[in-house]
């Protein structure tokens, strides 16, 4: 035999409360989503691709400071600049 109270329920039952949590759930979504867009923003901002010729630390960068890229050899008198175009009727580098 079931015990009911005064409100209708079975007494020592406590019925669940399952819509609370919806303002937490909704504010963890906006921070993940805030943050997501604040890292994406800050890579799209200061990422240097390591190919690209104008970053600091690429090798045409390092020739015009007169210094030169790791493995790299310096340019011998009449050689062709690293990535410069043969003269005409000149066969081009390693053919």
């Amino acid at each position: 035999m079931a015990l009911h109270g005064a409100e209708g329920h079975v007494v020592g039952y406590t019925p669940a409360r399952t819509n609370r949590g919806w303002g937490v759930a909704l504010f963890i979504c906006l921070l993940t989503a805030s943050l997501w867009t604040m890292a994406w923003l800050v890579n799209r901002n200061t990422y240097e691709n390591p190919r690209d010729p104008l970053s600091p630390g690429s090798e045409q960068s390092m020739e015009e400071r007169g210094g030169h890229a790791q493995g790299a050899e310096p340019a011998q008198g009449g050689a062709p600049e690293h990535g410069a175009a043969p003269a005409p009727g000149e066969a081009p580098a390693g053919h």
